[in-house]
């Protein structure tokens, strides 16, 4: 755990050090006190007591005018770390995380600021699923697991470099399928904090700002593993080939429409517990289309895609699929890639790529 910490520190390190001026650097503390929501009957009986959280956020504001920091009105960027007491010391113990953070100001006064942020990195659980001496646990069947972290919150100025916040955070811990049981941990607090900034607090001004986009064609190559159930049983390769029309719409958001080709080794014997034999592609392969929605933020781009399955033999997870896609553009074509595929509110697994844009 104390060497993924520190090689988290030294890529976020990298990552804050390679951006462009920096005007204003602040640290957060913030405890939050809240709960697990219980989004399962299944979880119920190991919801005990209110979870309590400690976080630390470190972020610089960017003052670089004629580019997207300017665009979304001069975000904060950085990285954050949380802990969390899950209300159940002997089958959940602790959560704690560590993630790349930006946040956005909705509105913003002289002295006070609505923001929204979202957070993506790495967690660790304490206590995960065992079949001998833990097996109430169903939420995670994992140490290691992706950490999502959003929400809302209100600043008010208290001095020239402090500041007083609060707000609703949600965050969520799952590994994506690679390890059963995997109905993933979610959490709803209200936390309250300071802020102090290094340098005085500033409102960068805005000037007009002319970004053009163009239409693109991308291909994406991603892969990962995932179980099934019953837990402790093997763990299959899975696979993607996408292809992308990317169609801009404003400034900060894009249309896509594309084709998914997907395999997945855990078919055969998913069917096997079915009593269904096949020895085919028609047991490991799936394609479709989808449509989606992206934002665009300086290298980095979110889509948010809905697809339907055109061959799906088997009817496994019905007809509609879900893709969550991270991808941070490394120059003006190659790009490396981090998807969520999910059915409906269900996790189906990650998936780490790269990918091509023409």
């Amino acid at each position: 755990m104390k060497r993924f910490l520190f090689i988290s520190v030294l890529v976020f390190a990298a990552i804050s050090s390679n951006s462009q001026s920096v005007k204003d650097w602040s640290c957060t503390a913030k405890i939050g006190n809240g709960f697990i929501v219980a989004h399962r009957p299944s979880v119920v009986h190991v919801l005990q007591k209110h979870c309590r959280s400690l976080e630390f956020d470190f972020m610089k504001t960017s003052s670089r005018k004629k580019g997207w920091e300017e665009l979304y009105n001069y975000p904060e960027i950085g990285f954050g770390y949380q802990y969390f007491n899950l209300g159940n010391p002997e089958e959940l113990g602790s959560a704690q995380g560590l993630f790349g953070l930006v946040k956005f100001k909705l509105f913003n006064h002289k002295t006070n600021y609505f923001k929204t942020h979202l957070g993506i990195g790495l967690g660790y659980v304490s206590k995960t699923f065992n079949i001998t001496d833990n097996y109430k646990n169903l939420l995670v069947g994992s140490h290691i697991n992706a950490t999502i972290t959003t929400g809302i919150e209100y600043q008010i100025q208290l001095s020239k470099k402090s500041m007083f916040t609060s707000g609703i955070n949600l965050t969520h811990y799952s590994n994506g399928g690679s390890n059963v049981p995997n109905m993933g941990i979610n959490l709803a607090m209200l936390n309250v904090g300071l802020v102090y900034h290094l340098n005085d607090i500033s409102n960068p001004t805005k000037d007009t700002l002319s970004i053009n986009r163009e239409k693109a064609f991308e291909v994406v190559i991603a892969g990962g593993i995932k179980q099934i159930y019953p837990p402790n049983s093997p763990k299959y390769g899975v696979g993607i080939f996408t292809t992308d029309y990317l169609w801009p719409i404003k400034k900060k958001s894009l249309f896509t429409i594309g084709t998914d080709a997907f395999f997945d080794g855990s078919h055969n014997a998913f069917l096997k517990q079915d009593s269904v034999i096949t020895d085919g592609i028609d047991g490991v392969l799936r394609g479709g289309i989808h449509v989606g929605y992206g934002l665009k933020v300086g290298k980095c781009t979110g889509i948010l895609q809905t697809g339907y399955y055109l061959y799906n033999p088997h009817e496994i997870d019905g007809r509609i699929y879900n893709t969550l896609s991270i991808r941070y553009h490394l120059n003006d074509h190659w790009f490396v890639c981090f998807n969520l595929k999910s059915h409906y509110a269900r996790a189906d697994y990650f998936q780490y790529g790269i990918g091509y844009h023409l």
